[in-house]
């Protein structure tokens, strides 16, 4: 048996970020803490398993979160893991730019809206837009919005409408190839620019294996209103 396999996963990582200046999605949530972001709350589209809350709770434990994700079952775990967390919410849906049904692909962390064509002989899940399940849950506020939806985040900002600008951070993965048909990453900058966003932060996350180009990445948007982007100093 070898060291690895008796270290836990965040034992490792922390030694990895400490000794290596290892970047992953818990240090650069960090660093938002440390340029003075204080979040009140955050929706987790995609939420999936909860792996994400997790990360973002040992930044900031004791945040409400709203986790979003229509695989129903992902729900009980899910809200294991809001209990941990007083005024956290599960919401058993998808999020897109209107509301409905929608034909749904399961494969796990890969699950997704998608045409019907492609989709199980079903009928679908639940949609739901970030406009309505804000409004649908008065006593939620949230100022930091994750999007890990597949290739959908665009339908789903469409979808927040007056409420886009009450967060202050958005954290969505964006694709640099269009691989299936995906928005790459100029069609999603370009939208955020256009409403008021500016890019600030990026974590690589997947690389094509025909060429090693970069494929994927987690981007960090914050309104270019923000305290977090005011300064121009380097020190």
């Amino acid at each position: 048996m070898n060291l690895k396999s008796l270290l836990p996963y965040w034992l490792r990582q922390t030694i990895k970020r400490r000794v290596f200046a290892f970047q992953d999605m818990h240090a650069r949530l960090a660093n938002l803490r440390r340029a003075g972001f204080h979040p009140v709350g955050a929706v987790d589209g995609g939420a999936f398993d909860g792996d994400w809350a997790q990360e973002f709770w040992r930044t900031w434990p004791s945040c409400p979160v709203m986790m979003v994700e229509p695989q129903a079952e992902c729900r009980e775990r899910l809200m294991e893991h809001a209990g941990k967390a007083p005024g956290s919410i599960v919401c058993t849906c998808a999020i897109s730019d209107r509301s409905g049904r929608a034909a749904f692909r399961y494969q796990e962390t890969n699950s997704a809206i998608v045409d019907a064509a492609d989709a199980a002989d079903d009928d679908g899940v639940e949609v739901r837009t970030l406009a309505e399940l804000l409004s649908g849950h008065d006593g939620f506020d949230a100022n930091l919005l994750k999007l890990d939806l597949q290739g959908h985040e665009l339908k789903a900002l469409a979808g927040a409408g007056r409420s886009l600008p009450g967060f202050e951070v958005i954290i969505l993965e964006m694709s640099l190839i269009g691989i299936d048909g995906m928005p790459e990453f100029h069609e999603v900058h370009s939208w955020l620019d256009a409403n008021g966003y500016r890019l600030y932060d990026v974590l690589p996350m997947y690389y094509r294996p025909r060429d090693g180009a970069l494929w994927q990445m987690d981007a960090f948007y914050v309104r270019k209103d923000s305290a977090l982007c005011q300064s121009k100093q380097w020190n």
